[in-house]
């Protein structure tokens, strides 16, 4: 959850909101085919203003079981991506799958998919593995100009850099500029670093320079930065200071001081969700035994957590605070691209991801309205409760990072031409929004997303008192924009 000094704080957890019924729409993700962003209108104009300020924080969420069906799946390896409402999962340790049309999909040791009428895919117990243990190296580089689009439990085969393939960069430029990032924001001797050893031997933090605080949100984000760029030591450094000073028993706290102290009680559902996210991605990049952790183990435990904490039972979608339905949901906490990939790594609950994923593609369709902009909190049912904050201005990238992964929602084109209309007239000028907002290039056609993503390739890596929300979104950004992001499951 993101906090900013410049806006009311969320630390009061009194406040509670009375949530709507949820509107069920489950049925309305639809499958989409091609392999280049289109559909709805052009959007609006470029995405300007360089200027920092937005900063972030976390806060908490609730209590979740089981659920129910439904789930993404198959597509050949082509691109096409196809909706379904089956159920079944069965795992597999190598290769990638070969469905039926029962539901359920079995493993092949070869490399390609074929595509079913069923529901839920397979997963692999150990998926890919990425060998290497060092702290160094600058991650995968990007396959160039077109994403080849995941589907079900087998990710993307290439990812699409829009800095070749909508500004006509190098890989080399790229590169060049996702190594600078890391090189000052992860950098604990650089002064404009957001990144420090300590307190204890073994261990980081990623410091909320402006209030000189760690969260959970900015733990997380260092984590899945690491994890793409290939920085194990500093993966398990973060790691390591979470589960000294936050974890606490069944709850994450959501921030402490750079000393340790927990000096916010409760978890943030956004930073679980990342963690999650994160030591998936390294049990498969990394193995189990390459480095402090036993990632899968440490994955797991994480996801019961999210599960059981920070999802609505009811609804199958995050919630805003854990613990509770009450204060409803935030939809910059949605992340339809890491359910997917959890859907294939905790196969025992394969469909509450599954169902988690398609209330949250259908979910967008309401919230989003006519223009795009969905605030900062909401109801279950899709109505704005809060409009203000900053958590709202991540919403775009990741529904576009979903689109771009796996292209299986056909109305998120739609909400990327609505959204870049709104907001070239309600931007609020900080680096962390026009970062988020350059990955509209994956969703907008080359000639309306261009603005947008050539901005991105403009600012200046954040510096200065409010450089770490800016500076955390900005690296994330171009991870994404970079084809640097891989899902590893």
């Amino acid at each position: 959850m993101h906090r900013s000094p410049l806006f009311a704080r969320r630390s009061a957890r009194a406040l509670v909101l009375t949530s709507s019924l949820f509107v069920a729409l489950v049925d309305a993700v639809n499958c989409s085919s091609g392999e280049t962003p289109n559909g709805g209108e052009a959007g609006g104009g470029g995405a300007g203003g360089v200027a920092s300020g937005a900063t972030s924080s976390n806060g908490p969420s609730g209590t979740t079981s089981g659920a129910t069906t439904s789930g993404p799946t198959t597509s050949a390896s082509s691109g096409t991506t196809s909706a379904t409402s089956g159920g079944a999962t069965s795992s597999t340790s190598s290769g990638t799958t070969s469905a039926t049309s029962s539901g359920t999909t079995s493993a092949t040791s070869s490399g390609t998919t074929s595509a079913t009428s069923g529901g839920a895919t397979s997963s692999t117990s150990s998926g890919t593995t990425s060998t290497s243990s060092s702290s160094g190296g600058t991650g995968p580089a990007s396959d160039g100009t077109m994403t080849v689009v995941g589907t079900g439990c087998t990710p993307p085969a290439a990812y699409n850099n829009l800095f070749i393939s909508v500004l006509g960069q190098t890989q080399a430029t790229s590169n060049t500029k996702l190594a600078a990032a890391w090189n000052q924001l992860f950098n604990p001797s650089n002064a404009n670093t957001i990144f420090y050893t300590g307190p204890g031997t073994g261990e980081a933090y990623v410091k909320d320079v402006a209030d000189n605080a760690v969260r959970s949100e900015g733990q997380s984000y260092g984590m899945m930065i690491a994890l793409q760029l290939n920085h194990q030591t500093e993966f398990d450094e973060l790691w390591t200071f979470v589960k000294n000073h936050m974890w606490k028993g069944n709850t994450i706290s959501w921030q402490t001081s750079t000393a340790g102290a927990v000096t916010g009680s409760g978890g943030a559902p956004d930073g679980d969700e990342w963690f999650a996210a994160a030591l998936v991605f390294a049990a498969n990049r990394w193995g189990n035994t390459s480095g402090k952790y036993d990632y899968a183990t440490e994955a797991q435990k994480t996801l019961d957590l999210v599960r059981t904490t920070d999802f609505s039972s009811t609804y199958n979608l995050v919630r805003y605070f854990t613990g509770t339905d009450g204060n409803g949901t935030d939809a910059s906490y949605m992340l339809p691209a890491y359910y997917q990939s959890w859907a294939c790594f905790d196969t025992a609950n394969a469909a509450f991801w599954n169902k988690a994923l398609t209330n949250t593609r259908a979910w967008l369709q309401t919230a989003a309205g006519t223009t795009g902009n969905i605030g900062d909190q909401s109801s279950f049912a899709g109505a704005t409760t809060n409009s203000s904050g900053d958590d709202k201005l991540r919403t775009i990238a990741w529904f576009m990072s979903d689109y771009n992964f796996f292209k299986a929602d056909t109305f998120e084109p739609t909400y990327a031409s609505e959204y870049a209309t709104w907001v070239s007239t309600h931007s609020n000028g900080s680096t962390a929004m026009l970062a988020c907002n350059g990955l509209l290039g994956f969703g907008l056609p080359a000639s309306s997303g261009k603005s947008w993503v050539q901005s991105l390739w403009n600012v200046a890596i954040p510096t200065g008192q409010f450089r770490y929300y800016d500076g955390a979104l900005y690296t994330i950004a171009l991870l994404h924009a970079s084809g640097a992001f891989r899902l590893y499951y």
